[in-house]
């Protein structure tokens, strides 16, 4: 795979100690809010973020003391969303939610209207979704036999998506290069069609959010063969990790987090970090949120930073190896 681009290593700027550093009590009891705080999501009403905030939101508004609202800013793939907070003024009142996309389009949208690695600060890595590689019945009843299959002379097995540069996308272009299985991706416009394709055949495989599968799986619609988790889940104990099965370095899953504007001061950032740390944690929130198929992750600001550079090194090296490109 090509070498990570400058632009993709730069965002290193977001584990930095400056940025990354816990706040010592003192810091975080120097800033309250003064004004409702403002929860962007860069996508329409009704989507999983939504499902992520509202178990939290009421917490939030007594710990910080003011009313914490979520504003809807679809388009552009995000972009215009993220752009609303790189405008906001810098005193701790706007977030916005990101998921893979952020570490996505630093690589597929390099003219973006501002600097993911310069103008953004992590605070919370909120959920993970894992997803579980999927096939259809017709094709392999385990892992060794997809492989085998998809090795076979002449071998061309359809991939679907829920479209291009997505976190499945990219996760399956991955899988394919390390397996080095023949297959072929087909994008959709998000998940319902590429599903109703994978059970009636016109799809051999698919990376699919987890909550997703259950039923379909259960009802011998399709078999799910590896999860990309770092551990067995509760509703699939028989299916194996990809670690388990000699492939730790695939990287598919659908995560939630919050940043904010980097010069916003540290005293916030260290509050904020907190509060959102402690709504997540509370049992009830935590028991809701896993009932709807999530693992909640509740990493602090340092930890996310990580995980950002960690996807968007891998992102841009699986985009530029095979040419991906969006509109």
């Amino acid at each position: 795979m090509p070498h990570v681009s400058r632009r993709a290593a730069g965002l290193m700027v977001l584990a930095a100690p400056g940025l990354a550093r816990v706040q010592p009590a003192s810091a975080q009891a120097s800033w309250a809010p003064t004004q409702p705080i403002r929860v962007i999501i860069p996508f329409t009403p009704g989507g999983t973020m939504d499902t992520v905030v509202r178990p939290v939101q009421q917490i939030l508004q007594q710990d910080l003391g003011q009313p914490v609202v979520i504003e809807h800013r679809p388009g552009a793939a995000t972009v215009i969303g993220t752009q609303e907070v790189a405008r906001a003024p810098a005193d701790g009142h706007t977030m916005i939610m990101i998921a893979n996309s952020f570490a996505a389009n630093i690589t597929l949208r390099p003219s973006m209207p501002y600097n993911p690695m310069r103008d953004f600060a992590p605070l919370v890595m909120a959920t993970v979704v894992p997803h579980v590689l999927v096939v259809h019945p017709s094709v392999a009843r385990d892992f060794a036999g997809f492989v085998a299959a998809g090795k076979r002379a002449g071998a061309n097995l359809a991939f679907g998506s829920y479209g291009i540069g997505t976190s499945n996308h990219l996760g399956g272009e991955q899988f394919r290069e390390l397996t080095g299985i023949s297959a072929t991706h087909v994008p959709y416009n998000g998940a319902p069609q590429a599903y109703t394709d994978l059970i009636g055949g016109r799809l051999q495989f698919m990376f699919a959010n987890l909550p997703d599968i259950i039923q379909p799986s259960q009802a011998g619609q399709m078999r799910p063969i590896a999860i990309s988790a770092e551990r067995r889940v509760k509703e699939l104990p028989d299916v194996p990790t990809m670690a388990e099965l000699g492939f730790p370095l695939v990287l598919s899953d659908s995560w939630f987090g919050l940043i904010t504007r980097a010069d916003v001061p540290a005293a916030a950032r260290a509050r904020l970090e907190t509060a959102w740390l402690t709504a997540l944690n509370r049992p009830e929130v935590k028991g809701r949120l896993e009932e709807l198929g999530f693992t909640v992750l509740a990493k602090p600001g340092a930890e996310f930073g990580i995980e950002i550079r960690r996807y968007t090194e891998t992102y841009a090296q699986v985009i530029r190896a095979n040419n991906i490109r969006v509109e």
